[in-house]
């Protein structure tokens, strides 16, 4: 190896290790300070104490918000999901008209600032004499969540083999069978990622919750936000946020495991199956 590829080893791996540090090295503070016993944040602890979670779990408002962000977070990941689907399915199509352009408006609010965007439903549910309610949340969640599905689920659709759905059209299977049979079993480890990535973007998103959630409601960042600004809580709120640090890891990695397992049973069935069809006509001859 070059000099300069040596150099360029090293810098890229020091940029990454950077980069490792400045991502993870908060999570890991967040976790230390959650077993501090002391009200004042700062190095060094004082000493070693569980007690902040017992506190943040026995806190009933807290609890409430961490369970309202889970579901609304859960039914943005199934809505956002499904609609990503049929997005997906239209701009995949042969005779999508202006596809540049109905994609580029799918993608908008990937680029319109959270905030403006919370503004701008704000005016609209007025307009319609309408009040802010986590239904409103939630459709403001599927707005901002929706491109994420379109990205994940377009690209998987279009490196399907188009053959395999052909197939199962020339065996009798109607549009609908063969979509559910062969095409949504295809596309698992696409909706499975779809999935996580919009219950992420629901549940940690702030900008338009602090606009849209009613009063006595919040949503948990909400919730993280005022506890935060309110020293008595702040402990309660970073024990709570170290559990929620590692629920997020495990699902991640029951999430990875899930789609490889997915992704290598997906690969091998077509192995499986071409024998017996091509073989049939060998056996009906």
């Amino acid at each position: 190896m070059s000099v300069l590829g040596r150099v360029g080893r090293t810098v890229l791996t020091g940029y990454f290790g950077l980069l490792i540090v400045f991502l993870y090295a908060p999570l890991v503070v967040l976790v230390i300070f959650a077993f501090n016993d002391d009200t004042v944040m700062a190095f060094p602890i004082k000493g070693f104490t569980t007690k902040w979670f017992e506190q943040g779990l026995s806190d009933r408002s807290l609890i409430d918000a961490m369970v309202r962000s889970a579901l609304i977070a859960g039914v943005n990941g199934l809505a956002a999901t499904l609609l990503g689907v049929l997005a997906a399915i239209g701009l995949a199509g042969r005779q999508l008209p202006l596809r540049r352009t109905v994609l580029t408006l799918i993608l908008l609010p990937l680029v319109v600032p959270y905030i403006v965007l919370a503004v701008g439903l704000v005016v609209l549910l007025k307009e319609f004499d309408m009040t802010t309610s986590l239904t409103a949340l939630l459709l403001g969640h599927v707005v901002i969540s929706l491109p994420y599905s379109v990205l994940v689920i377009l690209p998987r659709l279009r490196t399907m083999d188009a053959s395999i759905l052909e197939a199962a059209r020339d065996l009798g299977a109607s549009a609908l069978k063969a979509f559910a049979l062969v095409t949504l079993p295809l596309m698992a480890p696409a909706l499975l990622s779809s999935f996580l990535i919009a219950f992420t973007v629901s549940f940690d998103e702030f900008a338009i919750a602090s606009f849209l959630t009613p009063p006595g409601s919040p949503t948990y960042p909400v919730f993280l936000y005022a506890g935060s600004r309110t020293p008595g809580l702040l402990p309660e709120v970073i024990a709570m946020g170290s559990i929620v640090i590692v629920l997020s890891l495990v699902v991640v990695v029951l999430a990875e495991v899930g789609r490889r397992w997915a992704e290598r049973r997906i690969e091998a069935r077509p192995e499986g199956e071409v024998q017996p069809l091509a073989a049939a006509p060998a056996a009906a001859g």
